[in-house]
This record gives structure tokens, sequence and C-alpha cells, in this order.
């Protein structure tokens, strides 16, 4: 069930190779909706699509198919109306992207770019 915890609360997206490290952000996000947007738009350009194991439910599950993004896109949007941060990464075929969505409120926003 979303909430309503993120009002006053705004999220710095970027798109990186390693968890750590200096990154700068590629977007500001105002809503848990365009939190939720922006990860399936940055998922769907760099998933790869495969086929792995379920072991708890001992079934093969497709990763990166529409029902998988969808309760992705479900899911990050519950995260975000919490006005919690979001760290995740994304496999390619050759690569791994980093997707960082940081929840800062207006007073911790170093960036000029909270809303007034």
């Amino acid at each position: 069930m979303p909430s309503d915890e993120w009002h006053g609360v705004h999220w710095h997206a970027s798109v990186g190779s390693t968890w750590d490290g200096e990154r700068t952000a590629a977007a500001v996000l105002r809503s848990p909706w365009q939190v939720a947007e922006w990860l399936d738009r940055q998922t769907r350009q760099h998933v790869h699509h495969r086929e792995v194991v379920a072991i708890a439910e001992r079934v093969w599950v497709t990763i990166g198919d529409e029902d998988d993004l969808e309760h992705l896109r479900q899911e990050n949007f519950r995260i975000a109306s919490r006005g919690d941060s979001i760290h995740t990464d994304v496999y390619a075929e050759s690569a791994r992207h980093v997707l960082h969505v940081e929840a800062v409120t207006d007073a911790q926003c170093t960036h000029g770019d909270a809303p007034h």
C-alpha cells in the first residue's frame, strides 16, 4: 500500500558503474511516480533479458519480461512513497549499471534544486 510519507522529500537520480564514489544527479524527481518511471526507463534501457532459477520456488523465472518490470515499477513506487532512497543494479549483456535514487529533504539538498 502506498504511503504519503514522501512529502517534503525529493530525489536525486543517477546512473553509475559502481556503488560508491561521487555521483552527479542526472535527474531531480519530485514524486514517487517520477521515481518509479525513471527507474523503469533506466531498467528497460539496460536490462539483459534472461531466465534464472528461483530456488525457493524451484522454477525458472524470466528477468526483464513485462511482468517482472511491472512488479519492479510498483515496488519502486511503494518504496519511494515512504520517502526512501533506492539503490539497485541492472545487468546488461556486457556491463552492470548501478541506479541511484537518493531521497533528500529540502534542508539536506546541497544542489539548490529543492522545491520552493
